[in-house]
């Protein structure tokens, strides 16, 4: 069995997992480097979120406004230079996160909505890809979706 680990995490506001089944070392390790991601975009810390990532990490999307909808790659530097300038206006929740664990590759998959000046903006899914080296759990790649339409407000 390829995937050894699925587990079912609680987010509660900015905390690390309040609720975890069975998580193992592994498991904690990436959700502390998801966990970073936001705390650096909530901080403005440009430098604790590119610290999370590998060389040559990227973000993939589908570009829904494109016909027909188009799949598209970026590098994450523009919005790193976005987090240094967001003035801790910039705060994404995430909760029902999944993790799946497999040697040195892990995915997480977690509903998310994001506020922005405390008022929420959108909502959707991020998915992170991470290995790990010797230097520790690494994210690859990131993914998301975005909509502003049925966002479950985390917030109140």
């Amino acid at each position: 069995m390829l995937l050894r680990h699925i587990v079912l995490v609680s987010f509660v506001g900015a905390l690390l997992p309040a609720v975890a089944i069975s998580q193992s070392a592994d498991e904690q390790a990436v959700l502390a480097v998801v966990q970073r991601v936001f705390d650096g975009m909530r901080a403005a810390d440009s430098g604790m979120v590119r610290a999370t990532f590998a060389s040559g990490v990227r973000f993939a999307s589908v570009n829904a406004r494109a016909t027909p909808p188009a799949i598209e790659f970026e590098p994450v530097d523009g919005w790193i230079k976005a987090i240094a300038g967001s003035n801790h206006r910039w705060d994404e929740q995430i909760y029902d996160v999944q993790v799946r664990v497999d040697g040195n590759m892990a995915q997480v998959w977690a509903p998310y909505t994001f506020y922005l000046d405390k008022k929420l903006s959108h909502c959707g899914i991020d998915a992170f890809e991470l290995l790990k080296d010797a230097s520790g759990w690494k994210v690859t790649q990131l993914s998301d979706t975005r909509r502003r339409d049925n966002c479950r407000d985390v917030m109140k």
